[in-house]
Protein backbone atom coordinates (compact mmCIF):
# COMPACT_ATOMS: atom_id res chain seq x y z
CA UNK A 1 0.00 0.00 0.00
CA UNK A 2 2.90 2.44 0.38
CA UNK A 3 6.79 2.45 -0.09
CA UNK A 4 9.40 4.23 2.16
CA UNK A 5 12.45 6.10 0.03
CA UNK A 6 16.12 6.90 1.42
CA UNK A 7 16.31 10.91 0.24
CA UNK A 8 18.46 13.48 0.30
CA UNK A 9 17.31 16.95 1.82
CA UNK A 10 18.48 19.66 -0.41
CA UNK A 11 19.16 21.73 2.01
CA UNK A 12 20.97 20.60 4.53
CA UNK A 13 22.49 17.56 2.58
CA UNK A 14 21.56 15.13 5.31
CA UNK A 15 19.42 11.32 4.56
CA UNK A 16 15.87 11.43 5.63
CA UNK A 17 13.72 8.53 5.54
CA UNK A 18 10.24 9.54 3.22
CA UNK A 19 6.96 7.15 3.87
CA UNK A 20 4.65 7.29 0.73
CA UNK A 21 0.99 5.98 1.45
CA UNK A 22 -1.50 5.59 -1.63
CA UNK A 23 -5.23 5.31 -0.19
CA UNK A 24 -6.00 4.10 -3.84
CA UNK A 25 -3.90 0.88 -2.88
CA UNK A 26 -5.69 0.74 0.68
CA UNK A 27 -7.96 -2.11 1.60
CA UNK A 28 -9.44 -0.51 4.88
CA UNK A 29 -9.25 3.85 5.41
CA UNK A 30 -7.89 2.61 9.04
CA UNK A 31 -4.74 2.53 7.49
CA UNK A 32 -4.84 6.38 6.30
CA UNK A 33 -6.25 6.78 9.85
CA UNK A 34 -2.93 5.35 11.38
CA UNK A 35 -0.34 6.88 8.64
CA UNK A 36 -1.39 10.24 9.60
CA UNK A 37 -1.67 9.75 13.37
CA UNK A 38 2.21 8.53 13.14
CA UNK A 39 2.99 11.88 11.81
CA UNK A 40 0.94 13.61 14.14
CA UNK A 41 2.76 11.63 17.15
CA UNK A 42 6.00 12.01 15.89
CA UNK A 43 5.45 15.99 15.57
CA UNK A 44 4.98 16.21 19.09
CA UNK A 45 7.89 13.73 20.37
CA UNK A 46 11.18 14.93 21.44
CA UNK A 47 13.97 12.12 21.99
CA UNK A 48 17.66 11.19 20.74
CA UNK A 49 16.20 7.86 19.83
CA UNK A 50 13.46 8.33 17.63
CA UNK A 51 13.50 9.65 14.80
CA UNK A 52 12.88 13.15 14.32
CA UNK A 53 9.58 14.56 12.48
CA UNK A 54 10.50 16.65 9.42
CA UNK A 55 7.53 17.08 7.71
CA UNK A 56 3.75 15.84 6.54
CA UNK A 57 1.94 16.88 3.15
CA UNK A 58 0.19 14.98 0.13
CA UNK A 59 0.35 15.55 -3.36
CA UNK A 60 -2.02 14.89 -6.49
CA UNK A 61 -6.12 14.57 -6.18
CA UNK A 62 -8.66 11.73 -6.19
CA UNK A 63 -7.23 8.36 -6.98
CA UNK A 64 -3.48 10.08 -7.63
CA UNK A 65 -3.57 11.51 -4.18
CA UNK A 66 -0.16 10.07 -2.20
CA UNK A 67 0.47 10.98 1.72
CA UNK A 68 3.99 11.66 2.66
CA UNK A 69 5.74 11.74 5.95
CA UNK A 70 9.83 12.46 6.32
CA UNK A 71 11.74 12.24 9.21
CA UNK A 72 15.42 11.58 9.88
CA UNK A 73 17.27 8.58 8.62
CA UNK A 74 18.40 5.94 11.33
CA UNK A 75 21.32 4.41 9.47
CA UNK A 76 21.63 0.72 11.53
CA UNK A 77 19.83 -2.58 11.14
CA UNK A 78 16.90 -3.93 12.92
CA UNK A 79 16.98 -6.11 16.47
CA UNK A 80 15.77 -8.83 14.30
CA UNK A 81 18.30 -8.60 12.43
CA UNK A 82 20.54 -8.82 15.18
CA UNK A 83 18.79 -12.12 16.75
CA UNK A 84 19.16 -13.90 13.51
CA UNK A 85 22.51 -13.37 13.61
CA UNK A 86 25.32 -14.47 15.90
CA UNK A 87 25.01 -12.04 19.29
CA UNK A 88 23.77 -13.78 22.37
CA UNK A 89 22.86 -11.10 25.15
CA UNK A 90 24.18 -11.38 28.33
CA UNK A 91 22.83 -9.43 31.57
CA UNK A 92 24.89 -6.39 30.99
CA UNK A 93 23.81 -5.48 27.43
CA UNK A 94 20.42 -6.23 27.56
CA UNK A 95 19.87 -4.16 30.97
CA UNK A 96 21.43 -1.42 28.55
CA UNK A 97 19.34 -2.02 25.91
CA UNK A 98 16.17 -2.13 28.66
CA UNK A 99 17.15 1.52 29.75
CA UNK A 100 17.45 3.23 26.46
CA UNK A 101 14.00 2.03 25.50
CA UNK A 102 12.75 2.64 28.57
CA UNK A 103 13.56 6.04 28.19
CA UNK A 104 11.69 6.91 25.11
CA UNK A 105 8.66 4.95 26.65
CA UNK A 106 9.00 7.64 29.50
CA UNK A 107 9.22 10.47 27.19
CA UNK A 108 6.17 9.41 25.32
CA UNK A 109 3.86 8.19 27.64
CA UNK A 110 4.55 11.61 29.78
CA UNK A 111 3.51 13.99 26.52
CA UNK A 112 0.40 15.90 27.72
CA UNK A 113 -1.39 13.78 25.69
CA UNK A 114 0.11 10.28 26.36
CA UNK A 115 1.38 8.64 23.10
CA UNK A 116 1.29 4.56 22.87
CA UNK A 117 3.52 3.12 20.62
CA UNK A 118 1.29 -0.24 20.40
CA UNK A 119 3.64 -2.18 18.33
CA UNK A 120 6.80 -2.53 20.03
CA UNK A 121 8.79 -5.78 18.82
CA UNK A 122 12.18 -6.63 17.24
CA UNK A 123 11.53 -5.57 13.92
CA UNK A 124 10.60 -1.88 14.84
CA UNK A 125 13.63 -1.41 16.98
CA UNK A 126 17.20 -0.20 15.09
CA UNK A 127 20.65 -0.89 16.47
CA UNK A 128 22.25 2.61 14.68
CA UNK A 129 25.16 1.59 13.34
CA UNK A 130 27.38 5.02 14.90
CA UNK A 131 26.95 3.66 18.67
CA UNK A 132 24.64 0.54 18.78
CA UNK A 133 21.91 2.61 20.97
CA UNK A 134 18.49 1.74 19.84
CA UNK A 135 16.10 3.41 18.35
CA UNK A 136 11.92 3.20 18.23
CA UNK A 137 10.45 3.99 14.53
CA UNK A 138 7.03 2.61 13.09
CA UNK A 139 4.64 4.61 15.48
CA UNK A 140 2.03 4.45 13.16
CA UNK A 141 2.13 0.71 13.14
CA UNK A 142 1.06 1.10 9.58
CA UNK A 143 3.24 -1.92 8.41
CA UNK A 144 3.37 -5.70 9.24
CA UNK A 145 0.52 -5.16 11.85
CA UNK A 146 -2.74 -7.97 12.59
CA UNK A 147 -5.94 -5.62 12.74
CA UNK A 148 -8.92 -7.69 13.73
CA UNK A 149 -12.08 -5.82 13.74
CA UNK A 150 -14.60 -6.97 16.01
CA UNK A 151 -18.42 -5.79 16.19
CA UNK A 152 -18.99 -3.56 17.67
CA UNK A 153 -16.11 -1.81 15.26
CA UNK A 154 -13.49 -2.04 18.05
CA UNK A 155 -9.88 -2.16 16.08
CA UNK A 156 -6.73 -4.06 16.90
CA UNK A 157 -3.41 -2.78 15.77
CA UNK A 158 -0.11 -4.68 16.59
CA UNK A 159 1.88 -7.68 16.03
CA UNK A 160 0.42 -11.42 17.56
CA UNK A 161 2.33 -12.43 20.60
CA UNK A 162 3.93 -9.20 21.46
CA UNK A 163 0.13 -7.93 22.01
CA UNK A 164 -0.98 -7.69 26.27
CA UNK A 165 -3.84 -8.68 26.49
CA UNK A 166 -5.65 -6.01 27.47
CA UNK A 167 -4.36 -4.72 23.64
CA UNK A 168 -6.27 -7.86 22.08
CA UNK A 169 -9.45 -6.10 24.04
CA UNK A 170 -8.89 -2.98 21.72
CA UNK A 171 -7.52 -1.62 24.97
CA UNK A 172 -4.04 0.26 25.05
CA UNK A 173 -2.29 1.71 28.13
CA UNK A 174 0.86 3.21 29.32
CA UNK A 175 1.50 -0.84 30.64
CA UNK A 176 0.49 -2.44 27.51
CA UNK A 177 3.84 -0.70 25.56
CA UNK A 178 5.68 -2.32 28.43
CA UNK A 179 3.95 -5.74 28.04
CA UNK A 180 5.77 -5.75 24.41
CA UNK A 181 9.18 -4.57 25.59
CA UNK A 182 9.39 -7.17 28.43
CA UNK A 183 8.16 -10.08 25.25
CA UNK A 184 11.26 -8.46 23.36
CA UNK A 185 13.52 -8.31 25.87
CA UNK A 186 12.39 -12.35 26.31
CA UNK A 187 13.64 -12.81 23.08
CA UNK A 188 16.68 -11.34 23.27
CA UNK A 189 17.51 -13.69 26.03
CA UNK A 190 15.98 -16.91 24.23
CA UNK A 191 15.38 -16.14 20.99
CA UNK A 192 12.05 -17.81 21.11
CA UNK A 193 9.75 -16.23 18.63
CA UNK A 194 6.75 -15.76 20.86
CA UNK A 195 3.71 -15.64 17.91
CA UNK A 196 2.15 -18.71 20.18
CA UNK A 197 3.46 -17.12 23.38
CA UNK A 198 1.18 -16.43 26.62
CA UNK A 199 1.74 -15.48 30.32
CA UNK A 200 2.89 -19.31 31.64
CA UNK A 201 5.07 -19.63 28.77
CA UNK A 202 6.54 -16.31 29.42
CA UNK A 203 7.75 -16.99 32.99
CA UNK A 204 8.75 -20.82 31.82
CA UNK A 205 11.34 -18.96 29.42
CA UNK A 206 12.54 -16.34 31.63
CA UNK A 207 12.91 -19.17 34.13
CA UNK A 208 15.42 -20.43 32.03
CA UNK A 209 17.69 -17.64 31.08
CA UNK A 210 21.15 -17.45 32.58
CA UNK A 211 20.55 -14.00 33.97
CA UNK A 212 20.18 -12.55 37.81
CA UNK A 213 16.67 -13.64 39.69
CA UNK A 214 16.38 -9.42 40.74
CA UNK A 215 15.92 -9.20 36.32
CA UNK A 216 14.31 -12.47 35.82
CA UNK A 217 11.91 -10.84 38.66
CA UNK A 218 11.50 -7.54 36.72
CA UNK A 219 10.56 -9.46 33.48
CA UNK A 220 7.90 -11.35 35.06
CA UNK A 221 6.11 -8.15 36.10
CA UNK A 222 6.67 -6.77 32.71
CA UNK A 223 5.43 -9.69 31.11
CA UNK A 224 2.20 -10.00 33.35
CA UNK A 225 -1.01 -10.52 31.59
CA UNK A 226 -2.88 -9.05 34.03
CA UNK A 227 -2.62 -5.32 34.23
CA UNK A 228 -2.95 -5.60 38.33
CA UNK A 229 0.27 -7.96 38.19
CA UNK A 230 2.31 -5.80 35.71
CA UNK A 231 4.73 -2.34 36.00
CA UNK A 232 2.26 0.75 35.37
CA UNK A 233 4.52 3.05 33.91
CA UNK A 234 8.35 2.58 31.99
CA UNK A 235 10.07 5.19 34.93
CA UNK A 236 9.26 2.54 37.40
CA UNK A 237 11.01 0.34 36.17
CA UNK A 238 14.29 2.52 35.69
CA UNK A 239 13.99 2.98 38.96
CA UNK A 240 14.06 -0.60 40.06
CA UNK A 241 16.73 -0.93 37.52
CA UNK A 242 18.98 1.14 39.61
CA UNK A 243 18.42 -0.61 42.34
CA UNK A 244 19.00 -4.06 40.65
CA UNK A 245 22.39 -4.88 42.27
CA UNK A 246 21.29 -3.74 46.03
CA UNK A 247 18.00 -5.80 45.42
CA UNK A 248 16.36 -2.58 46.39
CA UNK A 249 13.19 -2.40 44.02
CA UNK A 250 10.57 -0.57 45.40
CA UNK A 251 8.08 -0.81 42.77
CA UNK A 252 8.57 -4.28 41.85
CA UNK A 253 8.43 -5.43 45.55
CA UNK A 254 4.72 -3.45 45.94
CA UNK A 255 3.53 -5.33 42.93
CA UNK A 256 4.63 -8.54 44.22
CA UNK A 257 3.33 -7.70 47.93
CA UNK A 258 -0.16 -6.84 46.20
CA UNK A 259 0.10 -10.74 44.30
CA UNK A 260 0.76 -12.03 47.75
CA UNK A 261 -2.09 -10.38 49.40
CA UNK A 262 -4.69 -11.38 46.47
CA UNK A 263 -3.77 -14.93 46.42
CA UNK A 264 -3.97 -15.03 50.33
CA UNK A 265 -7.57 -13.59 50.08
CA UNK A 266 -8.10 -15.82 46.95
CA UNK A 267 -7.01 -19.08 48.76
CA UNK A 268 -9.59 -18.36 51.63
CA UNK A 269 -12.12 -18.00 49.21
CA UNK A 270 -11.58 -21.03 47.52
CA UNK A 271 -11.24 -22.92 50.79
CA UNK A 272 -14.73 -21.07 51.95
CA UNK A 273 -16.14 -22.57 48.26
CA UNK A 274 -15.35 -25.75 48.78
CA UNK A 275 -15.25 -26.80 52.33
CA UNK A 276 -16.56 -30.02 53.37
CA UNK A 277 -19.90 -30.35 52.72
CA UNK A 278 -20.30 -31.48 56.95
CA UNK A 279 -19.24 -29.70 59.09
CA UNK A 280 -18.47 -30.35 62.86
CA UNK A 281 -20.13 -27.24 63.56
CA UNK A 282 -23.18 -27.54 61.49
CA UNK A 283 -23.48 -31.11 62.68
CA UNK A 284 -23.68 -30.08 66.42
CA UNK A 285 -26.07 -27.20 65.71
CA UNK A 286 -28.32 -29.78 63.61
CA UNK A 287 -28.34 -31.65 66.57
CA UNK A 288 -29.87 -29.28 68.60
CA UNK A 289 -32.42 -27.96 65.88
CA UNK A 290 -33.61 -31.43 66.00
CA UNK A 291 -33.68 -31.83 70.08
CA UNK A 292 -36.01 -28.51 69.87
CA UNK A 293 -37.99 -29.61 67.23
CA UNK A 294 -38.61 -32.67 69.48
CA UNK A 295 -39.79 -31.10 72.57
CA UNK A 296 -41.81 -29.04 70.66
CA UNK A 297 -43.59 -31.69 69.27
CA UNK A 298 -43.90 -33.30 72.58
CA UNK A 299 -45.47 -30.46 73.96
CA UNK A 300 -47.89 -29.96 71.16
CA UNK A 301 -49.11 -33.60 72.23
CA UNK A 302 -49.52 -32.90 76.01
CA UNK A 303 -51.12 -29.58 75.23
CA UNK A 304 -53.84 -31.48 72.59
CA UNK A 305 -54.03 -34.10 75.22
CA UNK A 306 -55.52 -31.66 77.63
CA UNK A 307 -57.01 -28.73 75.61
CA UNK A 308 -55.78 -25.86 73.97
CA UNK A 309 -54.31 -23.60 76.53
CA UNK A 310 -51.09 -21.99 77.08
CA UNK A 311 -48.69 -25.06 76.16
CA UNK A 312 -49.99 -24.91 72.66
CA UNK A 313 -49.42 -21.58 71.97
CA UNK A 314 -45.46 -22.46 73.79
CA UNK A 315 -45.52 -25.87 72.06
CA UNK A 316 -46.31 -24.15 68.56
CA UNK A 317 -43.99 -20.93 69.10
CA UNK A 318 -40.47 -23.42 69.84
CA UNK A 319 -41.49 -26.18 67.00
CA UNK A 320 -42.17 -23.31 64.16
CA UNK A 321 -38.59 -21.60 65.61
CA UNK A 322 -36.79 -25.12 65.60
CA UNK A 323 -38.69 -25.38 61.96
CA UNK A 324 -37.82 -22.04 60.63
CA UNK A 325 -34.00 -22.52 61.77
CA UNK A 326 -33.86 -25.74 60.09
CA UNK A 327 -35.07 -24.40 56.57
CA UNK A 328 -32.72 -21.56 56.94
CA UNK A 329 -29.96 -24.04 57.42
CA UNK A 330 -30.75 -26.40 54.78
CA UNK A 331 -31.10 -23.33 52.38
CA UNK A 332 -27.77 -21.71 53.31
CA UNK A 333 -25.86 -25.36 52.77
CA UNK A 334 -27.48 -25.78 49.60
CA UNK A 335 -26.38 -22.45 48.46
CA UNK A 336 -22.67 -22.98 49.72
CA UNK A 337 -22.75 -26.30 47.74
CA UNK A 338 -23.76 -24.82 44.68
CA UNK A 339 -20.93 -23.04 44.19
CA UNK A 340 -18.18 -24.58 41.78
CA UNK A 341 -14.93 -22.99 41.70
CA UNK A 342 -12.54 -23.94 38.74
CA UNK A 343 -10.82 -27.22 38.86
CA UNK A 344 -6.79 -27.55 38.97
CA UNK A 345 -4.82 -26.13 35.99
CA UNK A 346 -7.32 -23.80 34.38
CA UNK A 347 -5.97 -20.40 32.74
CA UNK A 348 -7.01 -16.78 33.28
CA UNK A 349 -7.99 -14.17 31.15
CA UNK A 350 -9.81 -10.58 31.20
CA UNK A 351 -12.81 -10.58 29.47
CA UNK A 352 -13.82 -7.09 28.25
CA UNK A 353 -17.62 -6.60 27.62
CA UNK A 354 -17.95 -5.50 24.01
CA UNK A 355 -21.60 -4.52 23.98
CA UNK A 356 -25.31 -5.32 25.75
CA UNK A 357 -28.33 -5.25 23.96
CA UNK A 358 -31.84 -5.84 24.72
CA UNK A 359 -33.52 -9.47 23.15
CA UNK A 360 -37.20 -9.53 22.99
CA UNK A 361 -39.00 -12.94 23.44
CA UNK A 362 -42.02 -13.05 21.09
CA UNK A 363 -43.67 -16.11 22.83
CA UNK A 364 -43.75 -14.88 26.29
CA UNK A 365 -43.22 -10.87 25.10
CA UNK A 366 -40.91 -10.33 27.83
CA UNK A 367 -37.57 -8.38 27.34
CA UNK A 368 -34.24 -9.95 28.42
CA UNK A 369 -30.32 -8.77 28.02
CA UNK A 370 -27.61 -10.68 26.77
CA UNK A 371 -24.19 -9.21 27.29
CA UNK A 372 -21.75 -10.38 24.78
CA UNK A 373 -17.77 -10.10 25.36
CA UNK A 374 -14.57 -11.80 24.58
CA UNK A 375 -11.16 -12.71 25.96
CA UNK A 376 -7.89 -13.27 24.40
CA UNK A 377 -6.78 -17.27 24.12
CA UNK A 378 -3.69 -18.55 22.58
CA UNK A 379 -3.28 -17.26 19.20
CA UNK A 380 -6.61 -15.45 18.84
CA UNK A 381 -9.77 -14.19 20.76
CA UNK A 382 -12.82 -16.21 22.14
CA UNK A 383 -16.18 -14.35 21.73
CA UNK A 384 -18.99 -15.32 23.77
CA UNK A 385 -22.51 -14.03 24.06
CA UNK A 386 -24.65 -14.98 27.05
CA UNK A 387 -27.76 -13.79 29.17
CA UNK A 388 -28.43 -12.06 31.72
CA UNK A 389 -30.35 -10.73 34.58
CA UNK A 390 -32.15 -7.30 33.65
CA UNK A 391 -32.32 -6.04 37.02
CA UNK A 392 -28.36 -6.52 37.97
CA UNK A 393 -26.86 -5.97 34.74
CA UNK A 394 -28.68 -3.40 32.78
CA UNK A 395 -26.17 -0.59 33.20
CA UNK A 396 -23.16 -2.81 32.23
CA UNK A 397 -21.51 -0.71 29.24
CA UNK A 398 -18.95 -1.55 27.02
CA UNK A 399 -15.17 -1.44 28.03
CA UNK A 400 -15.74 -3.14 31.47
CA UNK A 401 -13.73 -6.20 32.25
CA UNK A 402 -13.83 -9.41 34.46
CA UNK A 403 -12.04 -12.57 35.18
CA UNK A 404 -12.72 -15.80 33.58
CA UNK A 405 -11.13 -19.34 33.90
CA UNK A 406 -11.49 -21.89 31.34
CA UNK A 407 -9.40 -25.34 30.66
CA UNK A 408 -6.72 -24.90 28.53
CA UNK A 409 -7.61 -25.90 25.00
CA UNK A 410 -11.75 -25.24 25.96
CA UNK A 411 -12.50 -21.92 26.28
CA UNK A 412 -16.26 -22.87 25.35
CA UNK A 413 -16.36 -24.21 28.84
CA UNK A 414 -15.16 -21.05 30.99
CA UNK A 415 -16.57 -19.71 33.67
CA UNK A 416 -17.07 -15.99 35.41
CA UNK A 417 -15.52 -14.94 38.45
CA UNK A 418 -18.62 -15.58 40.53
CA UNK A 419 -19.28 -19.06 39.97
CA UNK A 420 -23.46 -19.23 40.63
CA UNK A 421 -25.27 -22.07 41.32
CA UNK A 422 -24.58 -25.13 39.04
CA UNK A 423 -28.97 -25.77 38.32
CA UNK A 424 -29.36 -21.80 37.84
CA UNK A 425 -30.29 -20.91 33.94
CA UNK A 426 -27.59 -19.64 31.71
CA UNK A 427 -28.82 -16.29 31.56
CA UNK A 428 -28.73 -16.10 35.71
CA UNK A 429 -24.69 -16.68 35.71
CA UNK A 430 -23.75 -13.51 36.79
CA UNK A 431 -20.77 -11.46 36.39
CA UNK A 432 -20.05 -10.61 40.22
CA UNK A 433 -17.08 -8.30 40.17
CA UNK A 434 -17.16 -7.93 44.37
CA UNK A 435 -16.73 -12.18 44.46
CA UNK A 436 -13.34 -13.21 43.27
CA UNK A 437 -12.56 -17.51 43.18
CA UNK A 438 -9.05 -18.83 41.28
CA UNK A 439 -7.26 -21.44 40.83
CA UNK A 440 -3.67 -22.05 42.68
Amino acid sequence: MGRTFLADDAKTGNQLAIKALYPSRLADWKDLELFQREAAVLERIDHPLVPRYIDSFHEGDGDAVCYFLAQTWVEGHTLRQELRGSRRFEEAGLVALLRDMLDVLTTIHGLETPAIHRDIKPENIILRASDGRPSLVDFGAVREVVRLTMRGGSTIVGSFGYMSPEQLMGRAIPATDIYGLGITMVECLTREVPQDMVGEDAKRLIAGTQVSEQLKRVLNRMCAPMLADRYRLASEILDDLDGLKSGQMVHLSRIESDITARGKAQERALKKASAPSIHPGYMLLSSFVVCVTFVGIYFLAQALAVGFELGVLIAAGVGGAGLLLTLVMVGTRYIHDAWAPPGPGWLIAEATILGMEEVLNQESNLVTYQIRYSFPIRGGVFEHVRGVDPRTHANRKAGESFRVWYPAGHPERHEAEDYRKKETAEMYRLFDPNVVHTPE
